[in-house]
């Protein structure tokens, strides 16, 4: 997976984005690359560099993920009746699929899930404030 500045496309609807779709485990991700402070030579490097090592920064991210919401499901969102169970933390984790990766600034990364249904069909978002750790997450949607 490499991000290469031939397969980027501009964003219409922002001055400053442009976008791909890399391929993971037979999944598409889609990938923004905001530039604010930033060049696009700068992004695309930060984007290869975070793709290098992709495996480890996919379970950092699902990690923080699991961390934040698998007991709020459990507790709160789970209904046998309807096709929701209970999950332990690795049933739940194999729920959540990567939908897109957008790179904001320097340092700054969300990973997008989708979380098949068992949130109402909300995103979940892995926050990375140093393109390396994932210490915050979030929902949206």
């Amino acid at each position: 997976m490499k991000i290469t500045k031939d397969r980027l496309k501009k964003d219409p609807r922002s001055e400053d984005c442009y976008r791909t779709t890399i391929e993971s485990d037979q999944q598409k991700i889609d990938i923004s690359l905001n530039l604010e402070d930033i060049s696009l030579e700068e992004m695309i490097a930060l984007g290869n560099l975070f793709f290098e090592d992709f495996e480890d920064k996919k379970n950092k991210a699902t990690d923080e993920i699991v961390s934040a919401f698998h007991k709020n499901y459990n507790e709160n969102w789970a209904d046998e009746e309807n096709g929701y169970p209970v999950l332990n933390a690795e049933e739940f984790r194999q729920k959540l699929t990567i939908t897109a990766i957008h790179f904001y600034a320097k340092d700054l990364i969300d990973v997008i899930y989708q979380e098949d249904g068992m949130f109402g069909n909300h995103y979940l978002i892995a926050q990375s404030y140093d393109g390396e750790n994932f210490d915050d997450a979030t929902m949206f949607g």
